[in-house]
């Protein structure tokens, strides 16, 4: 639950922010969206395809990490199709 907040509060625009603090921002999702996809990866639970998406298409860094973890359980139904992820199941 904590890690669920801080991750919303990360996203919540900021007025006023600096370049420097966006930057800061950012990487501290990061770290908590790898958190979140390492754990996925111990536990075999899937932790979403709206959070894998948004990882996706908003960090080049992390789409190599979901290829890794779609590979490792493809029973989560989700693929990678020309760039774009794709959920069979939904």
């Amino acid at each position: 639950m904590r890690i669920a907040n801080w991750y919303e509060a990360l996203f919540t625009t900021v007025r006023g922010a600096s370049r420097r603090e966006d930057i800061a921002v950012r990487s501290k999702a990061r770290l908590l969206r790898m958190e979140k996809l390492k754990m996925a990866s111990l536990v075999g639970e899937n932790p979403g395809f709206d959070f894998l998406q948004e990882c996706w298409r908003d960090d080049p860094a992390l789409q190599i990490v979901i290829k890794k973890l779609l590979g490792k359980f493809p029973q989560w139904g989700i693929t990678i199709v020309d760039g774009v992820l794709v959920d069979w199941e939904g």
